[in-house]
């Protein structure tokens, strides 16, 4: 195509004015009010003298606004000369733009279709876990991004997840579950196995709380038994020494107790009685008998 070269040469111009003038005389009017006091006399002079110096800066603002708006005459119309010329170009800008907006489109659905395909022969059995969404990077669509480096990058990406999606599997704990679906959602393996460690920690945490616990209650049960056992002791021995007591006591009454009816025809007038405890083997105690016997005395055993 052959170069346009638009010029434009802008013609200086000038504006003449009394501006020098018209400062000194402002200087002049301006120095009359110095320092100049008005009093309740002198309002109305105030009010008017006000008026006067706002119908001066008006004209003087008016004039200024007149001659910017011819002085942008020229401007304004080479501008809207200039905007033609921008809408001649822009008929071709558009015309090819949409030529290659088609031809983008179609190279970038081509890419898809390729990119699917790619996708379609790494993800093997991970297809559920990480969708192609997951691991897309906008960078494919660059014509600059080669289809070998496109696979090349998601084959390390599918080989990576996989490796650490059984790293996590491979983890005795509950918390694989939620840790999987962390990492299907982040791909960030040590944010998942971080997850895992602290759901651990936690749950150590719990059980050793619980085990002190169960601990207290088993001492405090134990404890509770021990004295159980201490007072059913000592009602047993108070029970067996009260039975004890009052078994001795009836033994003591029943071995007071002769068969004086029997004894009468063996004992003497002045026949006393008495009552001995005698401990021995039963062969010293039939010894004893004998020669109770053979003495002529009465006695009646009553073991005890």
């Amino acid at each position: 195509m052959k170069e346009i070269k638009f010029e434009v040469t802008p013609v200086s111009g000038s504006i003449n004015t009394n501006m020098v003038a018209i400062k000194e005389q402002l200087a002049v009017m301006v120095s009359q009010y110095a320092g100049l006091v008005f009093t309740e006399d002198s309002k109305a002079a105030a009010k008017k003298t006000v008026a006067e110096l706002r119908r001066l800066k008006k004209d003087i603002d008016d004039r200024r606004k007149e001659i910017k708006k011819q002085w942008l005459l020229p401007y304004e119309k080479f501008e809207a000369e200039v905007k033609e010329l921008l809408a001649i170009v822009d008929g071709p800008i558009d015309q090819i733009n949409e030529q290659v907006e088609a031809f983008e489109q179609k190279r970038l659905k081509e890419r898809e279709i390729e990119i699917k395909m790619i996708y379609a022969e790494e993800i093997g059995d991970l297809s559920d876990f990480i969708p192609l969404y997951r691991i897309r990077d906008e960078k494919w669509n660059n014509i600059s991004t080669s289809t070998k480096a496109i696979k090349k990058a998601m084959a390390e990406t599918i080989a990576a997840t996989r490796a650490g999606k059984l790293a996590i599997e491979s983890m005795q704990s509950d918390a694989v579950p939620a840790a999987l679906k962390k990492y299907q959602t982040t791909l960030d393996l040590t944010g998942a196995i971080n997850y895992i460690n602290q759901y651990e920690a936690q749950r150590a945490e719990v059980l050793r709380r619980e085990a002190e616990r169960l601990q207290r209650e088993e001492e405090q049960r134990h404890q509770a038994e021990i004295e159980r056992v201490r007072r059913e002791e000592r009602q047993r021995i108070a029970e067996e020494e009260r039975i004890r007591r009052e078994a001795e006591t009836k033994a003591i009454e029943d071995i007071k107790v002769v068969d004086e009816v029997s004894a009468a025809p063996l004992t003497a007038p002045d026949s006393q009685k008495a009552i001995y405890t005698v401990v021995g083997t039963k062969s010293e105690l039939q010894e004893l008998e004998m020669a109770m016997t053979s003495l002529g005395l009465y006695f009646e055993r009553k073991d005890i």
